[in-house]
């Protein structure tokens, strides 16, 4: 679960880093603060003998709604929500293994809020993991064992 977690942060952290709107302490605040937000979201909830069971409660939504999970680590690391500048619509499944994100596209990419629907569909695998967006800051690395990332959809 930590290296999937480990994944989301890292991707989270750089498009944050993008818009440069938000020192980068506090950017690395904010990415342990949210690390142990999805940790303790996601405990009891995490099935690596059966990914399925329990997904519909593994995601992090960018969106109509705030999502909870980033507002508490917002709140937690002293940033306003509104100087992350994520996309308007972004929704990252948590997966035992896969970290995915659904009807990606970079080319949107634009600060604010707007329409988030996270159900199950055509899943993606996170773009700078399979080069369809471009590369994130060398700071933003993915960390050494992270989880395999594929080009296969659950969802039919």
């Amino acid at each position: 679960m930590r290296a999937e977690i480990a994944e989301v942060v890292s991707f989270l952290k750089s498009l944050v880093k993008l818009k440069n709107n938000v020192k980068a302490e506090k950017i690395d605040l904010f990415g342990k603060r949210l690390a142990v937000v999805l940790q303790e979201k996601f405990e009891g909830h995490w099935y690596p003998e059966n990914p399925s069971k329990g997904q519909a409660y593994r995601y992090c939504s960018v969106g109509h709604t705030m999502d909870p999970e980033l507002l508490r680590a917002c709140r937690e690391s002293g940033i306003k929500y509104s100087d992350l500048g994520l996309p308007w619509e972004i929704t990252l499944w948590v997966d035992p293994g896969e970290v995915s994100a659904p009807s990606w596209n970079p080319k949107n990419m634009r600060s604010g809020m707007g329409a988030s629907n996270p159900q199950p569909r055509n899943r993606t695998p996170i773009p700078w993991r399979n080069k369809l967006w471009v590369p994130p800051l060398p700071e933003a690395k993915p960390p050494n064992g992270t989880p395999t990332i594929n080009n296969h959809f659950f969802y039919q």
